[in-house]
């Protein structure tokens, strides 16, 4: 199919959109991972994986992670968030 002039005008306007969401969620999402490693002193990152939502990946292991609600949840009970208790916890 043979695009028009205003079909590509709005192909390239709605992937413009697309680009930055992506780019601000990216960002958001490495402002969540320094915020966790700042608190609890574990090194990682966030990722978003479909399904799972947005999780915390320990570089000690990084094939596998922790949602960020799992994290959220054992803090409001009072627990420690400890590399042990998220490396035991990790989705698969």
């Amino acid at each position: 199919m043979i695009l028009t002039k205003n079909q590509i005008e709005k192909l390239v306007k709605l992937n413009s959109r697309a680009m930055n969401l992506s780019l601000r969620a990216r960002n958001a999402a490495d402002d969540v991972a320094a915020y966790v490693s700042l608190i609890t002193k574990i090194e990682g990152f966030v990722d978003d994986l479909q399904a799972d939502g947005l999780g915390f990946t320990p570089i000690s292991n990084n094939d596998t992670h922790v949602s960020i609600e799992f994290i959220i949840n054992h803090a409001k009970k009072g627990e420690d968030i400890t590399e042990e208790l998220i490396l035991d916890n990790l989705s698969f």
